[in-house]
């Protein structure tokens, strides 16, 4: 299949995955309204999906592409914003053309993108560490990797310029009042709950990764067309008012967000966040996991 066709049908399904993942009313027609899923069931987005790639006018089922087609699909979904759509490097080390990529064997260049790098800008991206993806989806971006190498040079990318930091707050101005989401609502049962932090990083990763980026970093978190920020908020760190050192109101501030749900100010904004607790996609104990892990990313406990 040619490299061109290839592109436009990868980054017109990622377009695809954002809206349908982060949508409060994603589903086509004739497919079950998530609201009525069953508490604490798991959503897939492949029905969603089957088929989605159009090539030469004819569509293929994703059960048809091969490893390398849905690792360059994963691939074009979370990793250009650092490494760059062609695997050139956004002031990172390129892994097109890479040595590491070559020379280190598929397990170890899959527990790099499995567990992340310590005291790097990578984090972890398996599902049972934060990150939105499975170990199956990690393989085939490793297969995709391989594809890279030994193909013509691309320039390096050119980093996008940092964003001027915010003046600091004069030290008598008043405290801003904590952000709250667009949906009304009071908090749920799970704001009073003993949250399990390690069940919510799994739970993270399956339910917020895909928006927030792994770990809540921002640095891979989706963009948001239409919002006033233009991307997904971060969630380490977290807005700081919505941070504080009573743990009780810090899950509060937490819980309100994910029991209800938000629409984020702007025209239109592409991604919203959906209330997992009024639609009862979350149980209030699966709730409580994940503001119990968002604590902690943010240095605070229960």
């Amino acid at each position: 299949m040619p490299k061109k066709t290839w592109m436009v049908a990868i980054m017109t399904l990622t377009l695809a995955l954002l809206m349908a993942a982060c949508n409060p009313n994603p589903q086509p027609i004739g497919l079950t309204a998530i609201p009525t899923l069953a508490a604490g069931e798991a959503v897939t987005l492949i029905p969603a999906l089957q088929p989605v790639l159009a090539v030469g006018g004819s569509p293929v089922p994703i059960s048809a592409v091969s490893s390398e087609g849905l690792g360059a699909l994963t691939f074009m979904l979370h990793c250009p914003v650092c490494h760059g759509v062609e695997g050139e490097g956004i002031g990172t080390p390129p892994l097109r053309n890479s040595q590491f990529i070559q020379t280190a064997g598929d397990l170890a260049i899959a527990a790099t993108i499995a567990d992340g790098r310590p005291d790097t800008e990578m984090p972890a991206w398996l599902l049972g560490n934060g990150g939105p993806l499975t170990s199956a989806q990690i393989g085939e971006v490793v297969a995709y990797l391989h594809t890279l190498q030994g193909v013509a040079t691309v320039p390096t990318a050119t980093p996008m310029p940092p964003e001027p930091t915010e003046a600091p707050s004069p030290p008598n101005a008043p405290t801003p009042e904590p952000a709250r989401p667009s949906q009304p609502g009071d908090p749920g049962p799970a704001a009073s709950l003993q949250g399990d932090t390690a069940r919510g990083v799994g739970e993270f990763g399956l339910y917020c990764a895909l928006c927030h980026g792994p770990q809540g970093v921002e640095l891979v978190g989706a963009p948001n067309p239409g919002s006033d920020d233009g991307i997904v908020p971060e969630l380490n760190p977290i807005d700081p008012t919505l941070v504080d050192p009573d743990p009780k109101v810090f899950a509060v501030n937490v819980d309100l967000f994910i029991q209800h749900g938000s629409i984020p100010s702007g025209p239109s904004p592409l991604v919203m966040m959906p209330p997992f607790g009024d639609s009862k996609m979350l149980t209030e104990q699966q709730i409580a996991d994940v503001i119990a892990y968002v604590m902690a990313l943010n240095g605070v406990g229960q």
